[in-house]
């Protein structure tokens, strides 16, 4: 950071900068900062400036060795372990402002002697230090161990050949299905029991194998509450009012894939045509939809005791990751391609089942698929609880326009029904929830997709009838009866008439 550009270094107080006027004669009232500098990502904190108004005021030239010395002095003495911040003087218009500069720490938790590790630990939040609690001590010890959590032992899995075996035949099948080509398919080895060893999926101690955390995630085993990914639809662009709400547990493997899917069940998918060949699209395209759901299972902190939350709003879909970045990875170095990794096993994992791609490009690449769509550039939110992905929709009509322009929205969406009848069968489809005995009377006639083909039937006509359905879907009479069975019972239709002359409408 002694290269760092004035700009920077006086751009206002940050995560990274703190100003004080002079040192106070309360040392606590700066080593809190930094130890929370060392903890986290590191920082300048730096002396002879306002902090309200960001005025240089300097310190006196004489006084400036006897100063450098005391601060380093009060560092030395009353943290632990010891900090070595590098201390230098700049001259800015004349004036004289001493910078400490604190790297992240090798040995966290860092903390003040004289309150001990229970109370003297603390971390930065937005441009505050905080105390942090034994929660987050534990985390970032962890975190900084030679094994991390995920390679940790998990005592509450049992371990067998079978759940070996069944697990490497999932990757294995999960790896294939990923590939792009017959090229890639055939590079694609079998799993052994040794590469989960030496992934760090399953842990070699004195000759016992034991799972550990990363083989729990994997297989769905002794998962934790926190462990799953929760997913809502919001009206509005608030979390005022849920529409639709939907857990999901089980492997990571599972996670992504099911939280992917309910985005792209919730968000507007439309028919472009292109010399008379129909292309479906999505309002947001799908890649970084699944990349940016990927990281945040992948790449969250499992210590936490938060879900990764998968949201959408009327203007947007937000995604968050418990844990922030990993300690020494900021923002920018991410998105430039830097990649920490906090979750070791499961990155290998995640790598060879191709979820992820080379290593730190994802939220770059991400990002740039969302602008070249026509989307504004998301918005990455970051700080020491969680990390945070904004990706703004467009409205109805400009996703309309963008499929054919000289219609608008009177494209296509799904089996023929328009952008906005889209929208209104997700309203309709929303006031399910969580009623599961419903869900799985769904899933028995083909889940949300039937649903939909259904109700976009009654966009184009008051009423079907049993015959329609049947000739429409190509299904027996039997089957489309137990269809519209289902979505009567669900509330989605109402059945009108007798046995002989029964039909079936919206219900208003």
């Amino acid at each position: 950071m002694r290269d760092m550009d004035l700009n920077d270094l006086f751009g206002g107080e940050s995560d990274c900068i703190e100003y004080k006027v002079a040192r106070p004669k309360d040392a606590k009232k700066y080593l809190r900062t930094v130890v929370a500098f060392a903890n986290g990502h590191g920082g300048c904190l730096v002396f002879g400036v306002d902090d309200k108004s960001r005025e240089v005021v300097g310190i006196a030239d004489e006084e400036v060795p006897q100063e450098m010395d005391a601060i380093a002095n009060a560092i030395g003495d009353a943290c632990a372990p010891t900090i070595v911040p590098s201390i230098y003087a700049r001259t800015v218009d004349g004036k004289s402002v001493i910078v400490v500069e604190v790297a992240a720490g090798q040995q966290v938790p860092y903390y003040l002697k004289s309150l001990g590790l229970e109370r003297g630990v603390y971390t930065r939040v937005g441009a505050t230090s905080r105390p942090a609690d034994l929660d987050y001590a534990r985390e970032i010890m962890v975190e900084n161990s030679p094994r991390g959590f995920d390679r940790m032992p998990n005592r509450d899995v049992e371990l067998t050949e079978a759940g070996v075996e069944a697990l490497c035949a999932r990757m294995r099948d999960v790896a294939l299905e990923n590939s792009r080509d017959e090229r890639e398919r055939r590079a694609v080895k079998p799993v052994t029991k040794n590469q989960l060893i030496k992934w760090g999926v399953i842990l070699e101690r004195e000759g016992e194998l034991l799972p550990t955390n990363a083989y729990a995630l994997l297989t769905g085993e002794g998962y934790e509450f926190a462990w799953r990914v929760q997913c809502g639809v919001f009206r509005g662009t608030g979390r005022s009012v849920f529409l639709d709400r939907r857990e999901f547990d089980g492997s990571v493997v599972d996670q992504v894939e099911q939280a992917y899917q309910y985005v792209l069940s919730k968000i507007n998918m439309g028919a472009n045509f292109d010399q008379l060949v129909r292309r479906d699209e999505y309002e947001i395209p799908m890649w970084p939809i699944r990349e940016l759901i990927t990281n945040a299972i992948l790449h969250r902190s499992y210590l936490i005791s938060s879900c990764v939350q998968v949201c959408l709003f009327d203007d947007r879909l937000e995604i968050s990751s418990p844990g922030g970045l990993k300690r020494g990875l900021t923002l920018q170095k991410a998105l430039d391609g830097r990649s920490e990794i906090r979750n070791h096993a499961l990155a290998q994992a995640f790598h060879y089942m191709r979820l992820i791609e080379n290593w730190g490009t994802g939220l770059r690449r991400a990002r740039d698929q969302i602008v070249a769509f026509g989307l504004r550039e998301p918005e990455f939110l970051v700080d020491d609880e969680d990390f945070r992905v904004n990706v703004y929709r467009m409205s109805l009509d400009e996703f309309g326009k963008r499929l054919d322009p000289l219609h608008g929205n009177r494209n296509a969406v799904g089996d023929g029904s328009t952008v906005e009848e889209n929208s209104a069968i997700n309203r309709r489809l929303a006031t399910i929830g969580d009623k599961s005995a419903i869900n799985r009377r769904l899933a028995a006639i083909g889940g949300e997709k039937r649903a939909r083909e259904v109700l976009s039937m009654l966009y184009d006509t008051p009423s079907i009838t049993t015959r329609e359905v049947g000739v429409k879907l190509g299904l027996k009479p039997s089957r489309a009866r137990d269809v519209l069975a289902a979505l009567v019972d669900a509330g989605l239709l109402e059945r009108r008439g007798s046995n002989r002359n029964a039909h079936y409408v919206l219900p208003n």
